[in-house]
């Protein structure tokens, strides 16, 4: 009777607690690695010892206490889990709240809201990623295109009112009183295309107070891209907020050769006081609409369309990845649909806007490797994946081991150091994250083990949903969330808030 009482009394208590909710994690010591700890100092052999979701201990030769799980790291790098500055990952975790493709290349932490597209109200973004219950830490931004939607709602071709604006400010105001990290926009899409330098300027002034940053989609990433990075970091001066240009690219023909010129206006910017920094991702296609092809809405206009298409190469880079009217074109590239329907690619292009819309996914393979490794190279980039929970571009699977492989171990464009830092610590820095990027006493347990000499991506846009390899273990807030290269039921992830919001 007495075990069929407290039985009883359990119940509520038991169905109080999430699906998919982690127990409070066993202590754990990883032995024998070596220790590339985030800051950019060279690795070094050390063992770390875990708590709870802390890392309590870092030294050499660690003994292990009763009852501690012990991992053997030995000819495997032990560093801070990876964080993603640009994330699309939120809009699947509902129903795969393990979060594989991102825990399988190490990520831990992951910024969410990008390109102008962040949830609102952020308050109940948050406490339903609380609900969810993720393998991986969540954050996020105030998506600029949702609140100008909220605001204009389907009158967004123009600019907008003072009243509008002010509108607006509202809204991201209490965004960042909810625990936002900074302002994002992605005004090379609707609506924010339509909005002014004097608008953006003015809704990233409201973050100020707050400690938040303004991440911009620019408005062009091709042809203007000098003059769309020029306007990011002008809206972050006239703010006084840190700036981070998202994924900078140069994916243009006619911009190639010019990521010296980029880059000087961020070493010119920095010089003189300002805080900006980019993110990038390891991979020469990029992953977006097809109207973004043509610098403005004139989608009937066979002239730009050939032009569009000659600038990334022709119609034989531009992969389908969506394409709702014939899911079976997805795959298949505009040369090859455009010759077996006989027709040129700019007339297929404007007959597809007319049957499905905007809404057309495209991979296209438009970028230098020259450009992308002087980008990489530069200490302002961090490292982004830009990817989905499960998209069609292979960024979403391997980013990670892509820049470890490629441009470490392949090209040694920067040392294993410096890039592991770029992944980490100054993106937790960028973040305001003052316990979690590096491995260091009293910091949160978000930790991957990997071997260095063969971890690497496998996707390709062909086939994008392959599972990197080389990384056997990941940790978030101390729990095992990748085991010997396997999934496993822990939901460790938090969501987390900027600083100073419980």
């Amino acid at each position: 009777m007495r075990r069929l009482l407290t039985a009883i009394l359990l119940l509520p208590v038991l169905a109080s607690i999430p699906s998919g909710f982690s127990p409070q994690p066993a202590a754990l010591l990883i032995r024998g690695g070596q220790l590339v700890d985030g800051t950019g100092t060279p690795a070094r052999a050390a063992d770390v010892r875990v708590s709870g979701d802390t890392i309590v201990e870092v030294g050499e030769h660690l003994t292990p206490h009763a009852g501690e799980q012990v991992i053997d790291a030995t000819g495997r790098v032990v560093s801070p889990g990876f964080i993603d500055m640009h994330s699309h990952a939120a809009g699947g975790l509902d129903d795969h709240p393990d979060a594989s493709s991102q825990i399988r290349q190490g990520i831990t932490t992951a910024l969410m809201g990008q390109d102008g597209s962040g949830d609102l109200p952020v308050s109940d973004f948050l406490e339903h990623m609380e609900k969810v219950h993720p393998a991986i830490n969540i954050l996020t931004s105030v998506g600029h295109g949702t609140v100008r939607g909220v605001v204009m709602g389907g009158d967004y071709k123009r600019a907008a009112t003072l009243a509008e604006i002010d509108a607006m400010k509202v809204i991201v105001e209490r965004g960042m009183k909810d625990g936002a990290v900074g302002l994002s926009s992605g005004i090379e899409y609707d609506p924010g295309f339509y909005a002014t330098t004097d608008e953006l300027a003015a809704l990233a002034s409201v973050i100020k107070p707050y400690g938040g940053f303004y991440s911009s989609h620019v408005r062009d990433e091709e042809n203007e891209v000098l003059a769309a990075w020029s306007e990011a970091i002008e809206i972050g001066r006239r703010a006084g907020v840190p700036v981070e240009i998202s994924h900078m690219k140069l994916a243009s023909a006619p911009v190639w050769g010019q990521a010296a010129k980029g880059l000087a206006l961020v070493d010119a910017a920095r010089r003189a006081g300002q805080d900006v920094t980019g993110d990038w991702y390891p991979y020469p296609y990029w992953h977006s609409s097809i109207y973004v092809l043509i610098p403005d809405r004139d989608f009937d206009n066979l002239a730009k369309w050939q032009t569009g298409l000659d600038e990334v190469g022709g119609p034989a880079n531009v992969l389908i990845s969506s394409y709702k009217p014939d899911p079976s074109w997805i795959g298949r590239t505009l040369a090859e649909l455009a010759a077996e329907r006989h027709v040129d690619a700019p007339h297929l292009v404007v007959q597809m806007i007319k049957d499905a819309g905007t809404s057309i996914g495209v991979i296209v393979t438009a970028m230098d490797e020259k450009d992308m490794t002087a980008i990489f190279a530069h200490p302002a980039t961090l490292i982004c994946s830009d990817g989905e929970l499960d998209g069609r571009h292979p960024r979403g699977y391997g980013a990670f081991p892509r820049v470890l492989a490629r441009y470490v171990r392949e090209q040694r464009v920067v040392s294993m150091e410096d890039a592991i830092a770029k992944m980490t610590s100054r993106s937790a820095r960028k973040l305001g994250l003052i316990d979690r990027g590096t491995i260091a006493e009293r910091q949160k347990a978000d930790l991957v083990v990997f071997d260095p000499a063969t971890i690497a991506d496998r996707g390709t846009p062909a086939n994008p949903a392959q599972s990197p390899v080389g990384i056997d273990y990941v940790i978030v807030n101390g729990e095992i969330v990748l085991d010997h290269g396997t999934i496993t039921s822990a939901r460790p992830g938090r969501a987390l808030r900027r600083a100073g919001v419980s």
